[in-house]
């Protein structure tokens, strides 16, 4: 089975699970928790959460503002904003092997240094994710999708790009609409990042 294949059987029985035991998901965490151990065995030490993105990013933007490189989005040798993190990583295998026995192997394969990998300029990310946990119909939740989204196209360091929402419906029928419409819109634009919604 191949690496894409493990990974959208693990996803679809994260839904699945999700789908028929909402209520044992309090937080993001808890999913994080699940696709790592779904996950952990096949791919060991390949996969790392909270790993640094190459580039530089700052979130704050106007109202109405669209993400663009250069404002909201720097080269990692830019002094602008901060670098961020992606929920989970799965390294490309070769990369890994390369480093897990050097001398740099906490500044290549940790996610504590600063300055980790800007000097790298090929793909050296497998598959990156970005998990939400959407439990409330406030329609602030999509300007921290639009980021999501925006981070993840900026991520040149990765060949397969994931955004996965969940959302938990205890909220009115309005605010549901306000979230998922808007999402599913998000949805039919992305080109390069594979987008998956649930609800419950």
């Amino acid at each position: 089975m191949s690496n894409q294949a493990i990974i959208e059987l693990a996803l679809n029985e994260l839904a699945d699970e999700f789908q028929n035991n909402p209520d044992e998901f309090f937080n993001e965490h808890d999913f994080h928790h699940k696709f790592f151990c779904m996950l952990y065995p096949k791919f060991k030490n390949l996969i790392h959460p909270e790993y640094p993105t190459r580039k530089r990013f700052i979130k704050e933007r106007a109202e109405n503002e669209k993400y663009i490189f250069g404002k909201h989005c720097f080269d990692p040798d830019t002094k602008k904003g901060v670098r961020g993190h992606y929920d989970f990583v799965i390294f490309k295998e070769e990369f890994y092997n390369e480093h897990k026995d050097a001398l740099d192997k906490f500044d290549r394969l940790s996610n504590k240094k600063v300055d980790t990998n800007i000097d790298i300029e090929d793909m050296y990310i497998d598959f990156a994710f970005e998990f939400k946990y959407i439990t409330s119909g406030s329609i602030n939740v999509i300007k921290e999708v639009e980021f999501d989204i925006f981070k993840l196209n900026e991520a040149a360091e990765a060949e397969n790009k994931y955004l996965i929402i969940f959302i938990k419906k205890i909220f009115s029928d309005k605010g549901f609409r306000q979230i998922i419409e808007p999402l599913n819109k998000l949805k039919k634009e992305q080109k390069v990042i594979e987008m998956l919604i649930f609800s419950r």
